[in-house]
């Protein structure tokens, strides 16, 4: 057998290392593209809306009208499901079915009340409130 010479086997390296380093090296593997992103769900303590699908459109709550606070400028309403939420008010809100504006409703409490309103940043404000309903008998 025949003895290899150092530069033969210096460049029989540089011919082989190459392709054994390009061998081992993982292939690159295509970025991952994104989760699609999906809208936050409504919180479970704030009643259904009935046009729930955007926060700065105008939505509606049904209930039964709990308490007026004329200095807070606030509503109580109870919703079907027990739990009551509170609407602030203005001198633009609306009243249908009332005497004297929001004011006029301190003595239609118990009386059934649809809730238009805006919910801006955690805050709802009424824009129209309309008394659908009498006072529920005891």
């Amino acid at each position: 057998m025949k003895k290899m010479t150092f530069p033969a086997l210096a460049a029989a390296a540089l011919f082989v290392a190459p392709a054994l380093a390009g061998a081992q090296s993982p292939s690159p593997s295509p970025s991952p593209s994104p989760a699609p992103t999906q809208a936050p769900s409504p919180t479970a303590g704030e009643p259904r809306a009935d046009h729930a699908d955007k926060a700065d459109k105008a939505q509606s709550a049904k209930g039964e009208l709990v308490k007026v606070d004329a200095v807070a400028k606030t509503i109580s309403v109870k919703g079907a499901d027990g739990v009551e939420t509170e609407y602030a008010y203005n001198d633009t809100t609306e009243v249908e079915g009332g005497r004297e504006g929001v004011a006029g409703l301190a003595t239609k409490s118990g009386s059934k009340v649809t809730v238009h309103f805006k919910n801006d940043m955690g805050k709802k404000t009424a824009t129209k409130i309309e008394v659908t309903g009498d006072k529920k008998s005891s």
